[in-house]
């Protein structure tokens, strides 16, 4: 493992660039050179914790800049989630940074003036968007924000062990993350070590389809219009494994009340199962009201996920006719009986599939 890391090394030695890595010139105005070393600055996890960016450390290191009031981080974060469980074995570490709240006044925050604020407002952060990376917030004197300044936007910064900058982005990028990361450990998902570790169980032929079965499907009206739905795609690198269908009954298109029929399928192109003994760890739904938007967590689904079957659930329609959001949390089992953890969101519009 550490012979993979030598090489992405050895080509910050040699003045060479790694794979996506980029710069801009407000980037290096402000020090984030690639190639050069991170400033040593003293940031607070949650708990009070300190750590220290810049310097030596025993893995690398990735940097997210965001907060919960900007919807183009939110926009990532299950990517950024999704890459994190990828790499868990890697020696990687990630931490989203929080210098300021962005926009306040959409959440109704305060900025904080101490580092005890700031430390409670990353708590808060870190439980409403349940996410396993943690958060790290500036020093009692702002240092973070004094070295590079208020404008920059949700930055993405990969360090090297030696501290020293791999790639610098002033927007974040998912993709461009994963294709650096995979660069550096191209070798760890073949290792010895990882093969060592691993229990591979191969699945018969029979488990990878659907089963025949005697469960009947949910009971759902008839005739119900297929509503257009949009997946949240933003890392082209990531598997989607599930597939979202949403019907209606037809009088809610004219913003009356009625059933709403949510349905996940597993993509058999990707033949895996629905995972362990929970395998959907939360169901939410997003309604444009109240505002501010929040997560609405759905009941069980209609019946348990076994196999490769649907999970599907019949709810009465949101009041409001704007598109609304769906975010599924669960777990599925490869075909090497290898175990995942994911987080899917589609966009559901109010208008009737054509055809």
């Amino acid at each position: 493992m550490l012979g993979v890391a030598l090489g992405v090394w050895g080509m910050i030695w040699d003045g060479e660039r790694p794979v996506a890595a980029a710069e801009s010139g407000l980037l290096t105005s402000v020090g984030l050179k690639v190639g050069q070393s991170l400033p040593h600055v003293r940031l607070y996890r949650a708990t009070g914790e300190p750590l220290t960016m810049g310097g030596p450390k025993p893995h690398f290191t990735v940097y997210l800049s965001g907060c919960n009031t900007c919807q183009i981080f939110l926009g990532k974060v299950d990517s950024f989630d999704q890459i994190a469980r990828d790499f868990t074995d890697a020696p990687v570490r990630f931490f989203y940074l929080h210098k300021g709240t962005v926009h306040p006044e959409l959440r109704n925050l305060q900025q904080a003036y101490t580092v005890k604020e700031r430390r409670l407002l990353i708590d808060r952060f870190a439980d409403e968007l349940h996410s396993g990376i943690p958060w790290l917030a500036d020093g009692p004197a702002g240092e973070l924000a004094r070295i590079w300044g208020p404008s920059l936007p949700n930055l993405q910064l990969v360090a090297d062990p030696h501290g020293r900058v791999l790639q610098a982005l002033e927007w974040s990028d998912p993709a461009a993350l994963r294709r650096l990361l995979e660069s550096i450990f191209i070798d760890w998902r073949y290792s010895s070590a990882a093969l060592a570790t691993s229990r591979p169980v191969q699945l018969r032929l029979a488990d990878q389809r659907r089963p025949e079965t005697t469960v009947l499907p949910i009971e759902k009206p008839l005739y119900m219009p297929q509503l257009i739905v949009e997946p949240v795609v933003d890392d082209a690198e990531r598997s989607y494994f599930l597939k979202l269908r949403v019907e209606t009954e037809r009088p809610t298109l004219k913003g009356k009340p009625g059933k709403l029929y949510l349905r996940f399928d597993l993509d058999p192109v990707y033949r895996v199962v629905w995972g362990g003994n929970s395998p959907i760890r939360s169901a939410e739904l997003r309604t444009p009201e109240p505002i501010p938007r929040r997560l609405l967590q759905l009941p069980a689904p209609a019946r348990a996920a076994t196999g490769t079957l649907p999970v599907e659930w019949l709810l009465d329609s949101p009041a409001s006719r704007e598109p609304f959001e769906v975010r599924l949390h669960y777990s599925i089992t490869d075909a090497q009986g290898q175990s995942q953890e994911a987080v899917q969101r589609f966009v559901v519009e109010w208008r009737e599939v054509a055809g």
